[in-house]
């Protein structure tokens, strides 16, 4: 038997771009179309597992996953090593007590929240995105995770859009990112 592993190029022909959301002019990369696919999602852990394995050894000890489709990889992960995962949510979204930061987007401002007993000081965190756009929601994770006094040990996305510049910034910071596919 021949087993096939999964490539960038793979998890590119996933991808559904639609034209003009969410606003005229744009090229929304849909990732949702990566986890409605069959072996969608196991082909991106697939390609984080070797990046991490091909790294030595990255230690963490949480896991944040970003508001949405941060969610299912974060969530598989943590199902894979037994690693606890919490969510970095919009505002409204969690329950009890939360500590937040405001933060830029492309199309205006948010708040991200994470619930104050989520992360401990000296925890190694790894973070999940779907996309790195402007790095914005990044770097309002990293935030929350500094005041917690807690590290980021890694930064895990699908697509990175190479043309917003996001994480370029984020690497020149110092911070570890790795992106599956680069949009130029």
């Amino acid at each position: 038997m021949t087993i096939i592993k999964p490539t960038p190029k793979t998890i590119q022909n996933l991808i559904r771009v639609i034209p003009d959301h969410p606003r005229p002019g744009v090229l929304y990369q849909d990732m949702a179309s990566i986890f409605n696919a069959p072996k969608g999602l196991k082909n991106v852990m697939s390609l984080f597992d070797d990046y991490l394995l091909a790294k030595g050894k990255v230690e963490f000890d949480k896991i944040v996953g970003l508001d949405a489709r941060g969610f299912p990889m974060a969530g598989a992960l943590s199902s894979q090593t037994g690693i606890p995962f919490s969510m970095a949510r919009k505002k409204g979204k969690l329950p009890g007590e939360t500590i937040f930061t405001e933060y830029e987007l492309e199309y205006g401002t948010d708040e991200l929240h994470l619930q104050i007993d989520a992360i401990q000081k000296d925890d190694k965190v790894l973070i999940i995105d779907d996309v790195i756009a402007t790095g914005g929601t990044l770097e309002a994770a990293i935030e929350l995770i500094e005041r917690c006094e807690a590290n980021v040990s890694c930064i895990l996305s699908i697509m990175e859009l190479e043309f917003l510049g996001g994480g370029a910034k984020l690497r020149d910071a110092g911070y570890d990112v790795y992106s599956i596919l680069q949009e130029k």
